[in-house]
């Protein structure tokens, strides 16, 4: 077994849902991993009835609120 980066991807809500999503460090640098979620604009509607734009995160169809680098891991906690 190898080495993985981890992503760690917050979903939207209020829950602290998390995914956290493993790159092989043998096929993937740091910032390839990162630049895998690709940064999309999506609108929120507050109260006063305007749209106002904020940056997700999307990868493999999922859309997330946050991401972040939370190091490596051995790929066998992924299995």
């Amino acid at each position: 077994m190898g080495k993985v980066h981890v992503i760690s991807a917050k979903h939207f809500g209020f829950e602290s849902k998390y995914d956290y999503i493993p790159f092989p460090v043998d096929k993937f640098s740091k910032a390839q991993a990162m630049a895998a979620f690709k940064k999309v604009t999506r609108y929120t509607t507050k109260s006063n009835g305007k749209d106002y734009p904020y940056t997700a995160y999307e990868y493999d169809g999922e859309v997330y609120y946050s991401i972040e680098y939370s190091g490596t891991a051995d790929e066998s906690e992924f299995m």
